[in-house]
């Protein structure tokens, strides 16, 4: 009986050992995803709707979501380009018929980094688009770029004192 039961774990042990080893493999061809520009925080343009449009505020923007914001007594937004030749500035705004019918018209005017850039007189309600080069030495390529707006007159509230300049849809700087 013993032998047979050491017959039988050597068997075991000899078919337990035999087996095929794995075949070499190379490893399989890389290859780079192109996903597009690496989202490097601020850029030329901001649309009021933007999901990240909050990182473009700097103060005087209301908060409320949708494809315009009021803007107040000092508007502010930073943007950054990659490139400062060739720039245009262009912004879409509107005098909206609830502010004009106290204001009468207005003028908005904005200004890069502290430069005077335009003014627009807006006679009546309604949407507008401002657009105006920039001359290069305003800018710095890949440094934040401060634009600055400013509405006169506005609309000042009875109840609080609150103003409100204009709507502000989109801006930025294209080329």
């Amino acid at each position: 009986m013993r032998r047979i039961v050491l017959v039988v774990l050597s068997l075991c042990a000899a078919t337990a050992a035999c087996g095929r080893r794995p075949g070499a493999f190379p490893p399989p061809e890389q290859r780079s995803l192109n996903l597009g520009k690496d989202p490097e925080g601020l850029q030329a343009f901001i649309a009021m709707d933007d999901p990240k449009v909050d990182d473009y505020i700097v103060r005087d923007i209301s908060p409320e979501r949708g494809v315009f914001r009021w803007t107040f007594v000092n508007p502010e937004l930073r943007l950054r380009v990659e490139n400062n030749q060739n720039l245009k500035f262009t912004m879409e705004f509107a005098i909206p018929q609830v502010t004009f019918k106290v204001t009468g018209p207005v003028t908005v005017s904005c200004a890069i980094n502290g430069h005077p850039l335009a003014s627009m007189y807006c006679p009546r309600a309604d949407k507008y688009t401002l657009e105006k080069p920039v001359p290069a030495e305003w800018v710095e390529a890949r440094t934040p770029i401060h634009v600055t707006f400013h509405a006169e007159p506005r609309w000042v509230s009875p109840a609080d004192g609150e103003q409100l300049s204009f709507l502000l849809f989109n801006a930025g700087f294209v080329q």
